[in-house]
């Protein structure tokens, strides 16, 4: 019993460890789980159509990459939603574009767009995979 309490307390601290030491963050949600990639430690929740979300972008010079990767567990599974574009702006995220996403199985959607200087930047992306849906925020990029 004294082993499985000191396993529960060591999880615990790793994940609050892993939640203060952050650079860039990928985070997932669905409902009220949590899923974040820190530094190669990853938090998923349960999903069960679901294999894995990720929202990413990238810049160069003005020119914004937003990307989403979305991974079925069955290659038949059909995978709809959207990502955005969103800048920060007057204390909250705005936004700017999106596009659509349609696939089965798996679905990778890179688009380009030409930012303005000096502003923060970040993909989202809202999907359902076989009715189940989750949403991923990539981190922030400043152009």
């Amino acid at each position: 019993m004294k082993l499985k309490k000191i396993g529960a307390i060591a999880l615990v601290s790793a994940l609050i460890f892993g939640s203060v030491v952050i650079n860039d963050v990928y985070g997932m949600e669905r409902q009220k789980n949590l899923s974040a990639n820190t530094n190669n430690q990853i938090i998923t929740p349960f999903w069960v159509e679901i294999s894995s979300v990720l929202a990413y972008i990238s810049a160069n010079g003005n020119t914004l990459y937003p990307e989403v990767y979305v991974e079925a567990k069955s290659t038949s599974a059909s995978i709809t939603g959207t990502m955005y574009l969103e800048k920060y702006s007057s204390g909250s995220w705005v936004n700017v574009t999106s596009w659509s996403i349609k696939g089965t199985g798996s679905v990778f959607l890179s688009k380009s767009y030409s930012g303005i200087p000096e502003t923060k930047y970040r993909t989202r992306a809202v999907v359902t995979v076989n009715g189940e849906s989750a949403e991923a925020v990539s981190g922030i990029c400043d152009i």
